[in-house]
């Protein structure tokens, strides 16, 4: 047997050769092994016969029920079980074997971030801060993968936060082989389905901030927090937590038991674990301080500490981000003795991003729940004399927060442009329906195509006020009736403007 069929007890069929691995139909080609697992709503057992249709050699299964005399169909039923005094599985040791990655989850440093808004700036910033310090460093979230300052790719994965099969596809893209630190995003989806269930000791966990989102998918607000706390289940060196969720802390049997104790972040709050204060701010430049009051062990600090910070990040709320990325990685690599300047650091494309070079003030971003908006708008229109606002919501989603988006547009904003945002098999129309109730429409322009929406919108613009256009950020799709469009907010402003 080689190593392949040890691991997982069989033997395969003779004469197979493997291409790839897989637990998805739409990654099966030539040669695959397909894993049919359990997901959160089917069993992957219901696409084993698609599978090798496609092509697949070998499929491999642990669903008792499903039955198959076909010799290259396999039932293995401890497949995803941990093993004797070790977290991983068949699976993970199957797909490490595979790939020749050496250990992927105790040869890398993993940093994590997750809450409602902000993780994957967050991320981002700490992946550009680990490459510019000199270390090896991979970045993998919403926007795609991006291994040190390479291009970066987002035809691996389409979530947030992939799962342990294309965790192990990013590596083997890029040809990671050395141990390298990993920034990575984690939804709230990925932690409830225990996507990441292998990698389970981190360099450090933080929960950014937590509103109200995915309450079609959670059912309601108690349970979607309770699936970011479960990021703290892992075993951490260094656990980071906004001062707004310490009180949430006692709630949770799993933390108060836990031998680590967290560290606290804090905007108002002096005397807190760690205290930010932003000195000056621009949309050009800004300055500010962090004081570490109370080192946690993984700083190797023996005392307070200040250091001080300049970076172009634009608006405000984004040096929060920026300060989780920095504490989550400590201050090895920074001096208190001068201005530590992070001017090289850029935010993701479509998070914050004010449109250079064009005769107008435009910014393009990603938030897409009540909480960003209000966020983003009130941190930004002390910037300009109006902000004209263009967004919409998306369909087949959590109903209840499209009236709430609404208000905080129209709170923030001189006038708001309605349009669509991935209606998905919903109407528009049913959908401004939603977000109209009991709002003022005093300010509300609707105009359901997109692309129209926006050129309104820059048509109304005056010379100190800026066009907002909200909720599609990096996506270059529009999913309507079932079919996805190709569709860039960026794109519609370059053919406007330059």
């Amino acid at each position: 047997m080689n190593k392949l069929e040890k691991i997982l007890g069989i033997r395969f069929p003779q004469g197979i050769k493997i291409s790839n691995v897989t637990n998805s139909t739409d990654k099966v080609q030539n040669g695959s092994i397909f894993f049919g697992l359990k997901g959160t709503f089917n069993h992957g057992s219901k696409y084993i016969n698609k599978a090798l249709t496609l092509g697949a050699s070998i499929a491999i299964h642990n669903d008792p029920s499903f039955e198959s005399t076909k010799s290259n169909i396999f039932f293995i039923e401890d497949l995803e079980e941990p093993k004797c005094n070790n977290s991983t599985d068949k699976i993970y040791e199957f797909l490490n074997e595979f790939y020749q990655l050496n250990d992927l989850q105790n040869r890398n440093n993993f940093f994590t971030f997750t809450g409602t808004n902000g993780k994957t700036s967050s991320a981002f910033l700490c992946h550009q801060i680990l490459t510019n310090a000199g270390y090896e460093s991979i970045y993998i979230g919403t926007i795609g993968a991006q291994y040190k300052d390479k291009e970066i790719n987002n035809s691996i994965s389409q979530k947030t936060t992939p799962d342990i099969f294309e965790i192990f596809e990013v590596f083997n893209f890029f040809g990671i082989k050395n141990a390298v630190s990993l920034c990575l995003e984690v939804s709230s989806h990925a932690l409830d389905q225990k996507r990441l269930k292998n990698i389970t000791i981190l360099n450090s966990a933080c929960i950014l901030n937590i509103g109200s989102d995915h309450l079609d998918y959670h059912k309601n607000i108690k349970s979607y927090k309770d699936s970011k706390f479960k990021i703290f289940q892992n075993i951490c060196s260094l656990k980071l937590i906004h001062e707004d969720l310490e009180m949430d802390i006692s709630k949770y049997n799993f933390i108060k038991n836990s031998r680590n104790e967290f560290t606290v972040v804090s905007n108002y709050k002096m005397s807190a674990d760690i205290f930010y204060e932003i000195i000056e701010s621009s949309i050009e430049n800004t300055i500010f301080k962090i004081i570490v009051n109370n080192p946690p062990a993984d700083y190797n600090l023996t005392s307070r500490k200040e250091y001080l910070f300049k970076t172009s990040i634009f608006p405000n709320f984004n040096i929060s981000n920026l300060v989780f990325a920095i504490c989550s990685i400590g201050f090895y690599d920074f001096s208190e003795k001068e201005l530590n300047d992070l001017s090289f650091l850029k935010l993701p494309k479509g998070r914050s991003e004010y449109i250079q070079d064009i005769p107008a003030h435009v910014i393009i971003d990603y938030a897409h729940n009540p909480e960003g908006f209000r966020f983003f708008l009130s941190s930004i229109k002390e910037y300009f004399e109006n902000l004209i606002i263009v967004f919409g919501c998306g369909g087949d989603r959590d109903k209840s927060k499209r009236p709430k988006m609404l208000k905080a547009a129209t709170d923030n904003g001189n006038r708001v442009i309605f349009t669509t945002d991935n209606s998905r098999n919903e109407s528009f129309s049913d959908i401004y329906s939603d977000a109209i109730d009991q709002n003022n429409d005093q300010k509300v322009t609707v105009i359901e195509d997109r692309k129209e929406a926006i050129i309104y919108g820059s048509s109304i613009l005056r010379k100190n006020d800026c066009l907002v256009i909200l909720g599609k950020g990096h996506e270059e799709t529009q999913d309507i009736n079932g079919r996805k469009l190709h569709f860039s907010d960026h794109e519609v402003v370059n053919e406007i403007y330059k």
